[in-house]
């Protein structure tokens, strides 16, 4: 070849051209079909967000927030402890003495 001859492309055959017209409309119809699974997440998504956004207001609005709880002291919050740790130890009554009911007879 010289220099003034013009390079050639290689020829596609016509079955080379159907492959790839096959491989990309496949790939077309895959990602098409990711397209709605994610529309269709997406739907499903904002669904569940609205109703949790409802249910965060009804507990707001209904008493069963937490800002309405009554916090414990330091002192209730060492008494709780220590009970927790004597639990089982069979000095729970000699070392928090609670008023004893009296029984009916």
């Amino acid at each position: 070849m010289t220099e003034e001859e013009p390079k050639k492309k290689p020829e596609e055959s016509p079955q080379e051209n159907i492959d790839i017209d096959a491989a990309a409309n496949d790939m077309i119809a895959k990602a098409n079909q990711a397209a709605e699974r994610l529309e269709g997440a997406n739907k499903e998504l904002s669904l569940l967000l609205s109703k949790q956004e409802q249910l965060k207001v009804e507990a707001t609005f209904g008493g069963s927030a937490e800002a309405g709880k009554q916090e414990s002291t330091e002192e209730q919050k060492a008494d709780a402890a220590a009970r927790k740790l004597v639990e089982g130890t069979g000095f729970e009554e000699d070392l928090f003495p609670e008023k004893k009911k009296e029984s009916f007879k």
